[in-house]
């Protein structure tokens, strides 16, 4: 087993461990669709919402800070080429094939992008669901094994800031 600087922060090790071999019946069944919601494939779903419910200028403030997390994250990953947590640790429940690098968490920044920019134009409801939707994402990067928990909170980071960017940027382009 190589020897990673993620695993020298011992608080992100154990609680990888505490949420990963939690294991629950029912979580197992959630996230085996659930996770879906945060992956790229998953953005027309949000986009129409954004369209329809909300209108065309946070429409363009969302795909511009979407640009934005898609361009810092995978240079991100390329710089840092972390890998997964199953090739640095034993004993890793895994619930889905892994691949790629995984610092950050892909599918936690772009969902912590969405609800960045819901906090703009949203409403209290639609911002609520996101953040929700954001956590369990999180949660469940974590519990199947794809990322430790500083991916995930790094991913977040770089969504939120992505969003607040986006907002700046469409504000003075748009």
């Amino acid at each position: 087993m190589r020897k990673d600087w993620e695993l020298s922060i011992k608080w992100n090790v154990k609680l990888f461990y505490l949420i990963n071999h939690n294991r629950n019946h029912f979580l197992d069944k959630f996230y085996k669709y659930f996770f879906y919601m945060g992956k790229t494939h998953s953005l027309p779903i949000y986009f129409f919402i954004y369209y329809v419910f909300v209108g065309t200028v946070p429409f363009k403030h969302l795909i511009v800070s979407l640009i934005i997390t898609g361009t810092l994250l995978p240079s991100i990953k390329y710089i840092f080429r972390h890998k997964r947590p199953s090739s640095l640790l034993e004993d890793v429940y895994l619930l889905e094939p892994v691949s790629l690098k995984s610092f950050p968490s892909a599918d936690s920044a772009y969902v912590a992008t969405l609800f960045a920019v819901s906090l703009f134009y949203g409403s209290f409801v639609l911002s609520g669901i996101l953040f929700i939707i954001m956590l369990l994402i999180g949660y469940g990067r974590v519990y199947m094994g794809a990322h430790f928990p500083f991916d995930v909170l790094v991913g977040y980071l770089l969504g939120f800031l992505s969003g607040l960017s986006g907002f700046y940027i469409t504000e003075f382009f748009f």
